[in-house]
């Protein structure tokens, strides 16, 4: 399936909460495409960049499907998951970042996660669009060696990212 390029609802989701706000031309916003692979009841990471937006929100997208449906979001009051993460595993967000952890991932957890982030920067704010592609594999395929459980750069990101939240709490 492929990824489809900028989406005006979603962007509709973040302008709702943010009036006032100078939001950049859609010919400026980055797109950030990433394919990743997760085996059935094993963890995934999907990263939606390495600091945490203003503004965020993820929508997922079933392959064969073009319907974008909200998964998470966080307009500046706290994280929030909606009823369909329950079906895709024990979906979570990773404590003061944007990163969507899904533990027991389940076969209905493939297809395409955008999330969209907002960063409020002081002359003109940046949005960007992390579109990942999540492929899951069942227990054959991973010991066929066709696929990966986390990446060694999951791993370290993961531990970064454990070491700053602990540092934030002394």
């Amino acid at each position: 399936m492929g990824i489809t390029r900028f989406s005006p609802l979603l962007l509709c989701f973040l302008l709702v909460f943010v009036q006032g706000l100078d939001i950049p031309d859609p010919d400026e916003i980055e797109y950030i495409r990433q394919e990743v692979e997760a085996t059935v009841n094993g963890t995934v990471y999907l990263h939606c960049g390495s600091d945490m937006p203003t503004l965020f929100i993820w929508v997922f997208s079933k392959p064969g499907t073009e319907k974008n449906e909200p998964l998470a979001y966080n307009y500046g009051q706290g994280s929030k998951l909606l009823p369909l993460a329950s079906t895709l595993g024990e979906v979570s967000l990773l404590s003061n970042t944007s990163t969507l952890v899904i533990e027991g991932v389940s076969n209905e957890a493939e297809g395409v996660y955008t999330c969209q982030a907002l960063h409020s920067m002081d002359d003109t704010p940046r949005v960007t669009f992390y579109y990942n592609q999540l492929n899951v594999q069942d227990d054959e395929e991973r010991d066929r060696g066709s696929g990966s459980h986390l990446t060694d750069t999951d791993q370290e990101t993961v531990k970064e990212q454990e070491q700053q939240n602990v540092a934030d709490h002394i």
